[in-house]
């Protein structure tokens, strides 16, 4: 097992420029985070790619408005290097083409949203950050897929996803928020993902966590066990009672222990304790564990 987070966090890059980023390292790593993201500081997570992305525009909202063509990666490299000069374990993160797409207006080219030439295209673009993000030291890559749990069309989605996965070097995470046990089991059968990454505190998805196909598979299981909706900081016996049920099905090199989602929403000193709570209910696992006499290594 090791710790993550799923991406933001609560710092602006309007407010500190390149300081956003190295405080949100500096939190992350002092709350005992071991894979961090660069806080995603600088724009919204739609923000970011119709700002880099050959076709898309940002006017009142992000809007597809003519054939979509590369990616520009050079906002996203710059800000990992920032992240690779305090830690060399930092994954990069992308909004998937889903996602994307079901934020955006499509203005023209495209025949709508059914149109899978339109997601293949926002993959191929995505592709491009994707590789140079781990070229430039990202040890994993993360998709973000949110609107996965709420309808979006899983042929589509499937096609478009797989070709950014099964075209990475790196290891690649699938983060989909929200309630995901009638999506999960066709998620197991996707190509080119090591991780399905959920909510299990703050969503009903608990039932997952035992199942035989969950258990069957060879891909790693994403534990969210931070609400990332409620500010109450979580007791560590809460988070503890999360790991142990995974365990109970699952090895832990199987299990990467994370937040529901991203932190961005709540006060700094909220969101970086949550962190700490996380890790210590980790580590009280870990020694709970080697006091029974079973294997952590």
């Amino acid at each position: 097992m090791f710790t993550t987070v799923i991406g933001s966090y609560p710092l602006n890059y309007q407010d500190f420029g390149r300081d956003a980023i190295i405080m949100a390292v500096k939190d992350q790593l002092d709350a005992g985070i071991y894979l961090v993201s660069d806080g995603q500081t600088r724009y919204g997570m739609v923000e970011y790619f119709a700002k880099a992305i050959e076709g898309y525009s940002l006017d009142n909202g992000s809007k597809i408005t003519g054939k979509i063509g590369r990616g520009e990666p050079a906002e996203f490299v710059d800000d990992l290097r920032i992240v690779k000069g305090m830690t060399s374990h930092v994954k990069g993160i992308i909004t998937g083409p889903v996602t994307l797409v079901f934020s955006s207006k499509i203005r023209s080219y495209y025949k709508g949203y059914r149109d899978e030439r339109v997601y293949l295209d926002t993959a191929r673009a995505l592709l491009d950050i994707a590789r140079m993000l781990q070229d430039n030291g990202a040890e994993w890559i993360q998709i973000d897929e949110p609107f996965l749990s709420v309808g979006a069309p899983m042929d589509i989605a499937q096609h478009a996803i797989e070709s950014i996965a099964t075209n990475l070097e790196v290891p690649v995470a699938l983060h989909v928020c929200g309630t995901v046990t009638p999506i999960f089991r066709k998620l197991l059968q996707w190509k080119g993902i090591t991780m399905l990454s959920h909510a299990f505190m703050g969503d009903n998805n608990l039932e997952i966590l035992g199942w035989e196909e969950l258990k069957d598979s060879k891909k790693i299981l994403g534990l969210g066990c931070i609400n990332t909706t409620d500010t109450a900081i979580e007791e560590v016996k809460a988070i503890e009672n999360i790991i142990n049920m995974a365990l109970e099905n699952l090895p832990e090199e199987r299990i990467v222990v994370h937040p529901d989602c991203g932190l961005k929403l709540f006060p700094r000193d909220i969101a970086f304790n949550k962190l700490k709570q996380m890790t210590a209910a980790m580590e009280n696992v870990y020694q709970s564990r080697d006091s029974d006499g079973i294997s952590i290594t």
